[in-house]
């Protein structure tokens, strides 16, 4: 029978949450003045939103998960793996201004090639005076004038105005790459109605829909992913933000960089896998939270 030695961390990422409060705009305070850190202010904001989910839907009941839609709870961590791709492409430091505009223009073209998709089908009017707000032609010529765009081979030059993918994406580095890939497909697949999504849904077992993934290796997953990489984007705005960050305490700062490093969620792996490694028994699992 498998030991409780590695709970779901939630009291951990609820104090995180607390702390990424007081910066964000959730507490309403003074709105940041730059492109690059009002973007990331609206990425900190949306990562602090899932977390916040996540502690909810897992209080749901501590004592009966029966009725926990943990495919919401994957959702939101995958989702926090895609905006700390995003934070940390939008607050990167040592690039010059002319790129810092480049990539929020590239942005933009990004938004109106989806709207303008999304309300075609939906067959809004692409001609009304709300669509011509966003001047994408001005976006285009912006983004053709400036030096990247002048100094970049063919292929640059289309996927600059593509309104498609970032450019020069810098890596994270917060965990090994194949384990945030293994991490992110896990997540993305139980969010799925397929096998996986079905099979580590919820605490009842199938005979049709077995994994070794269970519902609580998922939940434990996710809250650790959302613990880490939310407390690498608020260990880096508290940088970027510097008054902002006058108001967490020495205390806080340190909470936050202990939870930066992925060691809790190294050591669980490594425990599942020699877990997995041993003879089959007929787990029924068991639930344990901080």
């Amino acid at each position: 029978m498998e030991d409780n030695k590695y709970k779901i961390r939630l009291g951990t990422l609820q104090k995180l949450y607390d702390i990424g409060k007081k910066i964000s705009l959730i507490d309403e305070n003074k709105r940041a003045t730059t492109i690059r850190a009002a973007q990331a202010e609206k990425v900190v904001e949306k990562v602090l939103l899932h977390c916040g989910s996540i502690v909810k839907l897992l209080s749901i009941d501590k004592e009966n998960y029966a009725e926990l839609d943990i495919a919401l709870v994957a959702s939101a961590a995958r989702n926090i793996i895609d905006s700390a791709n995003i934070y940390f492409y939008v607050s990167e430091r040592g690039i010059s201004e002319e790129e810092v505009n480049l990539r929020y223009n590239m942005q933009i073209l990004n938004y109106y090639k989806n709207i303008k998709n999304i309300f075609g089908k939906l067959n809004f009017s692409l001609t009304s005076s709300r669509m011509r707000l966003i001047d994408a032609e001005n976006i285009r010529n912006e983004i053709k004038n400036s030096k990247i765009y002048l100094n970049a081979d063919k292929d640059e030059r289309s996927l600059m105005l593509s309104g498609k993918q970032l450019i020069n994406k810098p890596d994270m580095k917060i965990l090994n790459y194949n384990i945030e890939s293994g991490i992110y497909n896990l997540l993305s697949n139980s969010t799925h109605s397929f096998y996986i999504g079905l099979s580590n849904n919820s605490l009842s077992k199938s005979g049709i829909f077995a994994s070794y993934i269970d519902f609580i290796m998922l939940a434990i997953i996710a809250v650790e992913t959302a613990i880490i990489y939310t407390a690498n984007i608020i260990n880096d705005y508290i940088l970027l933000r510097k008054k902002l960050g006058n108001k967490i305490s020495e205390n806080e700062r340190v909470i936050v960089k202990n939870l930066m490093k992925p060691d809790y969620i190294y050591e669980y792996l490594e425990h599942q896998k020699d877990f997995f490694d041993g003879d089959l028994l007929d787990i029924f699992p068991s639930v344990s939270h901080d």
